[in-house]
């Protein structure tokens, strides 16, 4: 499938007060500008290892099938390993994304485990800036 006509502008910036990264995604899924917006975080001295991230992606156009989430939730978990991610919050505005977003959760579930999916900025932005709960481990018998 070739991606020819579909733009999907992802810009990023770090809030050095709250240490949490800013991404924003807006119009249609493209998965080689999903990369080439991992390969610009990457490159960021700005963002460390471990960083919170906050997804703004009220703004981003349902993608026109589940393929097409999967296709776009493999490339954006390889890249959210190597990116090292910390815990990620998810904004959505709409039931479909709610849906891809809960779908690509599944999808990457192995990978980035610590997503968590909302539909409200600042529940969001309360998860992102708690302290995150470990599991206590339980004993092998």
């Amino acid at each position: 499938m070739g991606w020819a006509g579909y733009t999907m502008p992802v810009t990023h910036y770090v809030d050095s007060k709250r240490n949490i990264l800013f991404v924003t995604r807006s119009g249609r899924t493209n998965p080689e500008e999903e990369a080439a917006s991992f390969h610009a975080r990457k490159n960021d001295p700005a963002v460390s290892p471990g960083i919170p991230v906050f997804v703004d992606s009220r703004g981003v156009d349902p993608p026109d099938s589940p393929e097409t989430i999967q296709q776009v939730a493999v490339n954006v978990a390889e890249n959210a390993a190597r990116l090292e991610c910390g815990r990620t919050a998810i904004l959505v505005g709409s039931d479909v994304q709610y849906g891809m977003a809960r779908m690509f959760m599944a999808l990457t579930e192995l990978i980035h485990p610590n997503v968590e999916v909302f539909r409200d900025e600042q529940t969001a932005l309360e998860w992102l800036l708690q302290e995150p709960t470990v599991a206590p481990s339980t004993p092998v018998t």
